[in-house]
């Protein structure tokens, strides 16, 4: 499934950005401007054929896409005849546009993700009783659920006879309120110390019995901050249930999830600069990574496989949503050479030529954006590096996710 995970993430990611430059292209093309080449990888050319006046093809190094439009930027030449069409000479609505397009697709792309999951698929709910959803069958030694043996390592949970369905009303002679109630309780039990735990099963009919917790290193303390920590476990988890929407009410959840996810994407994206030492630190001396750590394609592809095991395919596509998100905002950040930082100039053009208009003022020149190739420079330099740390960390040390 990690393999299947992986290979359907790749495929997803590079339909994306494939989109992302069709979407520059369409918006160029409606705005009267010429697209010459429109590309699928990098490279090599493997294989193209030239429809009017652009070239589409393939490219040997399948990491993405291009699309050429003349004129895109005042460093761009442009040849004698072309001058009309030139996407630098359209007005500043259309350049916007285009400009933005790529973001847009990727937001579009969200949209409908989020629209289609909770149609097609439902959407898993968490139930918030003390309710048992489902018992690990074996247990490692630090806590972990991959690899034991059913037959040596059984969890304390399946040893002390608990079974999905039974509710769990108190534990060490406290009583339980709800499932968040029990995890916590659970979690500070002593690991290695019997714990007496009172239930009752799918008849109704009262239980007692003991468990013996197992200490684990990294476990989710707090589902809605993300905090970890170590804690004692014994193979529980939360039950759910699915919930289906019909296209009225989907549109609510879709607009609800989308904004959810825009917010994590800022958050992720503020906490970076913090994160980058700690992983660092984590990488060279491969110590456990913190569950909030950012990472590559590479991981992104790895933790896919798992998100498909843990949540289908619609947890899959939500992951892919999601992906879509932070790279329509990534690529709106104003600064050079993305996207939002062409958009940022022609906006500081624009709002420069009105202030110079009601001063009665002759119309300024356009930015020199050969004095910003340094600040673009600077940041390909950075990005560079922390994509290969990224990378670093995902082979050397992939994330594992807390119990």
């Amino acid at each position: 499934m990690n393999v299947l995970g992986a290979v359907l993430f790749v495929v997803a990611l590079l339909v994306s950005i494939v989109l992302h430059e069709a979407g520059h292209m369409v918006c160029a093309r409606w705005s009267g401007g010429k697209v010459t080449e429109f590309f699928v990888g990098f490279g090599a050319k493997l294989w193209s054929f030239r429809r009017g006046e652009t070239e589409y093809g393939v490219k040997a190094i399948p990491a993405g896409g291009y699309v050429k439009i003349v004129g895109m930027t005042d460093l761009d030449e442009v040849e004698p005849g072309d001058e009309d069409r030139a996407l630098k000479n359209k007005p500043a609505r259309k350049r916007l546009l285009t400009l933005s397009a790529g973001s847009i697709v990727h937001f579009l792309i969200a949209l409908f993700l989020f629209f289609l999951i909770p149609i097609a698929f439902g959407v898993q709910k968490a139930d918030t009783t003390a309710k048992v959803g489902d018992v690990a069958t074996c247990m490692n030694a630090d806590g972990s659920t991959t690899g034991c043996d059913p037959a040596t390592a059984p969890s304390p949970a399946e040893q002390a006879g608990l079974k999905a369905g039974d509710v769990i009303t108190a534990v060490d002679g406290a009583a339980i309120k709800d499932f968040d109630d029990l995890a916590t309780k659970l979690h500070q039990l002593p690991a290695g110390r019997p714990a007496t735990i009172v239930y009752t099963d799918a008849n109704g009919a009262s239980h007692t019995t003991t468990v013996v917790p197992i200490g684990a290193k990294s476990v989710l303390l707090n589902s809605s901050t993300g905090a970890t920590g170590p804690a004692s476990l014994i193979g529980l988890r939360q039950g759910s249930y699915t919930q289906h929407y019909n296209p009225i009410s989907a549109v609510k959840y879709t607009g609800s999830e989308f904004w959810t996810v825009v917010k994590g994407t800022f958050s992720g994206l503020a906490a970076i600069p913090a994160s980058i030492p700690k992983l660092f630190t984590s990488t060279v001396n491969h110590t456990q990574r913190s569950a909030d750590s950012p990472m590559s394609v590479v991981g992104i592809a790895e933790v896919s496989g798992g998100v498909i095991s843990a949540a289908g395919f619609a947890g899959f596509l939500g992951l892919i949503g999601s992906v879509n998100v932070f790279v329509g905002v990534f690529n709106l950040l104003p600064i050079l050479p993305l996207d939002g930082g062409h958009i940022a100039i022609l906006l500081f053009e624009e709002a420069r030529k009105r202030v110079y208009r009601l001063l009665r003022k002759p119309a300024p020149d356009r930015v020199d954006l050969n004095k910003l190739l340094p600040v673009a420079y600077a940041f390909l330099l950075v990005f560079g590096g922390l994509m290969i740390l990224l990378l670093a960390a995902d082979i050397t040390n992939p994330l594992k996710l807390p119990s």
